[in-house]
């Protein structure tokens, strides 16, 4: 019998072996090729791809260098790069794991929590729910306060702004991608953290995934060492072309106001360990990081953005939660002042990927790679996915339809216009006359009014954003009563003071 036993045994162990082989994780042939062709046809200052499978690092390379000057030094897995909205889904699992303390739950109204958080709408401000804060349909148009860092908002401040912003759709009805609501996220974490939204990702997030060599903007964008440089890609004469980012202060002014939407700063090596915690589902090394429960809503669809014949998307806490062709595929794109970024889940594959380029203009080249390595992955080899987007960037643009001319009513006397304007949580406003040019001052904004039609004028911030400003008079009279501009949505009036 015992014979029996070891001869079954020794019959079975091939088995074992090739059943082990079979599944052990590994990178498709040619997928290393592919990466290659990408960065040399996309003209990629830097780059790294990072591909994780079963639990295993299987991918994990830099290409070109961290600037293109004599200081450029060969991009790896540890340079960092501002990893832009992918951020967001780190922001979402920090906030993950404040639900887990028990202090916040995901149908708990935000001003339970923050008793000051207020919207335009007071029904809104009493029915808006955590859950609510990062999908992207509070009734504000896209990007709603986007550019209030140019005037000089911070973000505690931009936060209280939302209260004098009219939002352009009904609550929960619209998908409209906004950046600056996710700092009510942070304020949420940073009250039952005890912790800056800074510290408690690095405590909560990066040390217990050995994420050595990750921080925020705010604490290292700077002083980094070892930070690749932000290029700005662009088409001329039917060829890519790059030039070097050199506002510094003005990327850091905006991305701090929104730094929990768009302010990490991680590497390829890094960022394999955060794949290897969302593939585990909330685990990382044995270790529970998030609860599995938490991990599981994080990814639950929340909003339909957008569909076709194939293909579905919406979004979840963060992510862009995709089903379609490939399967599903969670995922998030960054683009933000010279940086470019894509990170993804497969789950049908158990794998991840995360892309960092400097770039710092389109995900195509991201897509290029990510695409491919799925289909790679499924075993179909029917579509040149680096083809298909560089030709899509590539196209000729149209060219754009001039603004039709529109009659220009005279203003009124310009010193009708002077005078100081409350804001309220905008601050006040001060409207006057140098050397016979009429100026608009708000925050770091001092700017020229240039006469557009009637009492509308037109501003400019430091950034290059372009604001229509309107007077508003008494009927009939010439009394300036108050003025208002539009930023994404139109704001309550400044009422004149002096």
């Amino acid at each position: 019998m015992k014979k029996l036993f070891y001869a079954l045994i020794i019959a079975l162990f091939p088995c074992a072996l090739w059943a082990q082989g079979n599944t052990k994780s590994y990178i498709p042939d040619g997928f290393e090729a592919h990466v290659a062709r990408v960065a040399a046809e996309w003209k990629l200052p830097g780059m790294v791809v990072a591909v994780v499978k079963n639990g295993e690092t299987v991918f994990l390379k830099g290409y070109g260098k961290t600037s293109l000057d004599d200081a450029g030094v060969p991009v790896d897995e540890n340079t960092q790069f501002v990893i832009a909205s992918t951020s967001k889904a780190i922001t979402a699992a920090l906030l993950a794991t404040v639900v887990d303390d028990g202090d916040v739950r995901w149908n708990d109204t935000v001003a339970n929590h923050l008793p000051d958080f207020k919207l335009y709408d007071p029904w809104v401000t009493q029915n808006f729910l955590v859950r609510d804060i990062m999908v992207h349909k509070t009734g504000f148009n896209g990007y709603a306060g986007d550019n209030l860092p140019s005037f000089g908002y911070d973000r505690d401040e931009i936060i209280r702004i939302y209260r004098h912003l009219k939002p352009t759709y009904s609550f929960r009805t619209t998908y409209a991608y906004n950046n600056s609501l996710y700092t009510v996220s942070a304020q949420i974490i940073e009250k039952y953290t005890g912790m800056s939204w800074d510290d408690a990702l690095i405590e909560r997030l990066f040390k217990p995934l050995e994420m050595k060599n990750s921080t925020t903007g705010n604490k290292a964008f700077f002083t980094s060492q070892t930070l690749a440089r932000g290029y700005r890609l662009f088409k001329e004469a039917d060829t890519i072309q790059l030039a070097p980012r050199t506002d510094f202060q003005g990327a850091f002014n905006w991305l701090s106001a929104i730094a929990p939407a768009g302010f990490v700063m991680s590497t390829g090596a890094d960022m394999a360990n955060w794949l290897k915690m969302l593939l585990g589902k909330g685990r990382f090394n044995g270790k529970e990081v998030i609860s599995e429960r938490n991990f599981r809503y994080l990814i639950t669809p929340q909003t339909i953005t957008g569909s076709d014949s194939v293909t579905v998307n919406n979004y979840a806490q963060g992510w862009t939660i995709e089903q379609g062709a490939q399967g599903r595929i969670i995922r998030h794109t960054g683009l933000a002042y010279g940086y470019t970024a894509l990170v993804g889940l497969v789950p049908e594959h158990d794998m991840g990927f995360a892309i960092f380029t400097t770039n710092g203009t389109t995900t195509n080249p991201h897509y290029a790679i990510a695409r491919q390595l799925i289909d790679m992955y499924r075993g179909v080899d029917d579509k040149d996915w680096q083809k298909h987007y560089l030709d899509a960037y590539m196209r000729p643009t149209p060219p754009r339809t001039p603004e039709p001319a529109r009659d220009s009513l005279p203003p009124l006397d310009k010193r009708s216009y002077v005078g100081v304007f409350d804001g309220g949580a905008f601050g006040d406003a001060r409207v006057y006359l140098q050397d016979d040019t009429l100026m608009f001052a708000l925050k770091k904004v001092n700017s020229p009014l240039r006469h557009r039609s009637g009492n509308t004028f037109i501003f400019t911030t430091e950034s290059g954003g372009r604001f229509d400003l309107t007077f508003f008079v008494k009927e009939n009279q010439k009394e300036v009563l108050s003025l208002s501009f539009n930023i994404g949505d139109p704001i309550e009036p400044f009422i004149k003071k002096e």
